[in-house]
């Protein structure tokens, strides 16, 4: 059978069903941090306890964006492939970012700002609540903000190497050895700032021109290997004190020893290279527990944890390697994913010059799901029993250069069928998908919180996308947070409708995703075709005409799938409506073709005959 016809007969077996169809106020590590080492604040400004700001209307937010945006012009920085060697000098500690961002989602906004809206979108700011303070509508309103400057730690983990004989087993016990090898070595600062413009800290999703995407838990525990269930670390922030006490007691340093560097660092952090001389000194004195806590250290401080000095590590992660055989019972993609979300929560505002956290997870993630967006290649020796990150060439002599299209403009672009969303079916072999994954609800490290939201990515697990409930703002104590993930079970995503072909959406998704989102960046042009999501209605479709043929043999009598074409025929209009799949394409042809046939026509070979109408004659 042509492929016209098999398409044809896939759409013939879907029912009418198949196509009708919190934020938490994250807060990050570093304010908590913050109260303790000294960086010129009110004694209670950081305190749990202060009173939520009001949140201003729309216009108001406007007007203030576009008073930091004129600001902010000259702030731009020289854009690296990565900061990797030479920090910032701050005169403050390095930051680990807390900032107590108001997420406040939902339908919660106020009829005068629902109805205001903003150019380009989202006509309806109910669930985009801060998007004046967003770059997005920086961008749109003519503000450019420069690539973001990448921080990242990849290359000081060739400085230290792979763990000695002696304690490659306590390392690999903690479920962190895969961090070893696959970490990116060359970012592309013009990829990764083109996907932070498009991520919204109200759904913890990227918006795209098809819908919502994210970074799920199985996305972390297929690129990374890492261990995503298990227990979530607790800690409280450390004073510097109590940062000298921890060094002293799980490095073993002096006293002495610790008072220097943490005044050097004027905090509780410590230099990746002090790591590594006390690591290589505990090695040489065969203090094997101690060189691995040394060594664990330094490798998270390169990879889950990365902050903005290039050069530190906060000493409060150390406690999470006091008892090493407790140390594999933690979630560490849970880590991964929290401070990645945390990272992109601030990257995303105006104001934000640089990036940090785990940034092989996240163009990792790009690289699997959007291959018409980026040019990395992939190594011919790649086994699949390595994690996904290692399938990438990513040092100088292979990253290859953007061609064609800017990767805004390819963004733009996207449709449903430039989208991998289920990219790791050769990978299940290795790395099987866990109902974890589809957790909804709040998720934290330490007093790190964000939110998961499966529920607006459905598509990523093989489900047809319908509208998503509003997100829920509500904040939840770190022990309710710990309670519903050990009882992960009861808060999973629900099963939806398996999707027919990869990307469905149910027929009113995408008309109220380009009404409460801002699907482009890039603001249309005089000559430009609509972008704006049309109404899902078949009757506004315009038919092509069907070509009439002479047909060169008796029709049967009847025919008893007529029903059956004629509802084939509506749905495929109402996909062709939406705009959903882009005119020119192989998919575009391929549905145009079906609905020529359904509706009385040939097909474009002319191998597949014109349905007759049912007969009643007989």
């Amino acid at each position: 059978m042509d492929r016209p016809a098999c398409q044809l007969k896939s759409w013939l077996h879907c029912s009418a069903e198949d196509f009708q169809k919190i934020m938490a106020r994250t807060r990050g590590l570093g304010r908590a941090i913050g109260r303790f080492v000294g960086r010129d604040r009110a004694a209670g400004e950081d305190a749990g306890d202060v009173p939520e700001r009001r949140r201003p209307t729309a216009s108001a937010r406007r007007l203030r964006v576009h008073q930091m945006t004129t600001e902010g012009r000259d702030m731009a920085e020289d854009v690296a492939d990565m900061t990797d060697d030479v920090p910032e000098q701050p005169t403050e500690a390095p930051e680990m970012r807390a900032d107590a961002q108001g997420a406040d989602s939902g339908e919660g906004s106020d009829g005068n700002d629902a109805a205001e809206g903003f150019p380009g979108g989202p006509r309806d700011p109910s669930v985009l609540t801060s998007f004046a303070e967003h770059v997005a509508h920086a961008v749109w309103s003519g503000q450019e903000r420069p690539d973001l400057k990448l921080v990242s730690h990849g290359r000081k983990l060739t400085l230290i190497g792979r763990p000695v004989p002696e304690i490659e087993g306590l390392v690999a016990a903690t479920g962190l050895s895969p961090l070893i090898d696959c970490s990116v070595i060359t970012g592309d600062p013009g990829l990764i700032s083109a996907f932070v413009e498009r991520w919204h800290s109200e759904t913890s999703t990227f918006h795209l021109p098809v819908g919502e995407l994210t970074i799920t838990l199985d996305d972390v525990s297929s690129i990374l290997h890492l261990p995503i269930t298990g227990a979530l670390h607790s800690f409280h922030a450390l004073s510097t004190e109590e940062a000298r006490f921890l060094l002293t007691e799980l490095l073993e340093v002096s006293a002495e020893e610790a008072r220097a560097e943490t005044a050097l660092t004027r905090g509780a952090y410590v230099r990746l290279g002090w790591v590594r001389d006390i690591y290589e000194t505990r090695c040489q004195a065969r203090r094997w527990i101690v060189a691995a806590r040394a060594y664990l250290l330094h490798l998270v401080g390169c990879t889950l944890f990365a902050n903005k000095s290039a050069t530190y590590v906060h000493v409060v992660h150390l406690d999470a390697f006091r008892d090493l055989a407790h140390s594999g019972g933690y979630a560490w993609g849970v880590a991964a994913l929290v401070h990645m979300y945390d990272q992109l929560d601030e990257a995303c505002r105006t104001t934000t010059r640089q990036l940090a956290g785990y940034l092989t997870l996240f163009q990792c993630w790009i690289y699997e799901h959007f291959p018409s967006v980026h040019q990395c290649v992939t190594d011919d020796t790649y086994q699949e029993t390595s994690p996904r990150a290692s399938r990438w060439l990513t040092s100088k002599a292979h990253m290859k250069g953007i061609t064609g299209a800017p990767y805004r403009a390819r963004c733009d672009g996207l449709t449903v069928t430039d989208v991998s969303w289920l990219p790791y079916t050769e990978h299940r072999g290795v790395r099987a998908f866990q109902e974890i994954s589809s957790f909804q609800g709040q998720l934290r490290w330490g007093p790190m919180i964000v939110a998961v939201r499966p529920e607006r990515v459905v598509r990523q697990f093989g489900y047809i996308q319908s509208i998503p409930p509003p997100p829920v703002s509500a904040r939840l104590s770190q022990e309710q947070i710990d309670d519903r993930w050990m009882e992960f079970a009861d808060h999973l995503l629900p099963a939806g409708q398996p999707c027919l072909v990869p990307g469905q959406v149910s027929a009113d998704y995408i008309e109220w995703f380009f009404r409460i989102s801002h699907p482009f960046m890039t603001p249309t042009q005089a000559a430009d075709q609509q972008r704006d999501a049309p109404a899902a209605d078949p009757e506004d479709y315009i038919q092509p005409p069907s070509p009439q043929v002479p047909v060169a043999f008796d029709p049967p009598p009847y025919v008893d799938d007529y029903e059956g074409y004629e509802a084939i025929a509506q749905r495929l209009e109402r996909v062709l409506n939406l705009r959903i799949v882009t005119a020119g394409t192989e998919l575009y042809d391929i549905m145009q073709d079906c609905l020529t046939i359904a509706r009385g026509g040939p097909s474009a070979d002319g191998t597949v005959r014109a349905r007759q109408r049912r007969r009643t004659d007989h």
